[in-house]
């Protein structure tokens, strides 16, 4: 069963335009894809990040579980315990 934390953040997305935005998604759906076996795929989760990406504080959430997930090269056992939680604000 996917851990919650991890299908939330395929919906947390970017501004687009600024390279470091895209690569905040690739980091985020890279591991989803990796961690989670039923995922829809990077590529899906990617376009889904910046599809969703009007919203301010999805740019927040999705910058910081990026920056979480980088951080000691977290494992999908470490994400599935929800070290990487971080919700939009709005």
């Amino acid at each position: 069963m996917p851990r919650p934390a991890l299908v939330l953040a395929l919906l947390f997305a970017l501004t687009p335009g600024c390279s470091s935005d895209i690569d905040a998604c690739e980091v985020v759906c890279t591991k989803n894809a990796e961690c989670q076996t039923d995922s829809p795929g990077k590529d899906t989760c990617v376009a889904l990040c910046l599809d969703l990406s009007d919203r301010a504080s999805y740019a927040t959430a999705i910058e910081r579980t990026a920056e979480c997930y980088e951080e000691e090269d977290r494992s999908c056992a470490d994400l599935a315990g929800g070290v990487c939680d971080y919700s939009p604000e709005d």
